[in-house]
C-alpha cells in the first residue's frame, strides 16, 4: 500500500469518536441511575455536569493522541516499506 494517512484527520476523528463514545456511556449510566465504573479513571470526572465535561474532554484528548500516533507509526512503516 503506497498511501500515507492524514495524521491530523485521524487525530481529529479519534477525538470526536472517543468523546461521543464517552458521552453515550455516561448517558446510559445516568438513565439507568447507576454509578459509572469508568468515571473514576478520569481525573476530576464525577457525576456532575462539570465532571461529565472533564471526562468527555479527557477521553477526547486520549482519542486524538491515539489517532495521531497510529497515523504517524503507519506513515513511518509504510515509508520504509515503499
Amino acid at each position: 500500500m503506497n498511501t500515507k494517512l492524514n495524521t491530523k484527520a485521524l487525530a481529529f476523528t479519534g477525538a470526536i469518536a472517543s468523546a461521543v463514545l464517552t458521552l453515550v456511556c455516561f448517558t446510559i449510566y445516568a438513565v439507568a441511575a447507576r454509578p459509572d465504573p469508568w468515571m473514576t479513571l478520569f481525573i476530576g470526572s464525577g457525576p456532575t455536569f462539570g465532571g461529565w465535561v472533564i471526562g468527555i474532554v479527557e477521553l477526547g484528548l486520549v482519542g486524538a493522541l491515539v489517532g495521531g500516533v497510529v497515523g504517524a507509526v503507519y506513515n513511518r512503516f509504510s515509508k520504509t516499506a515503499a
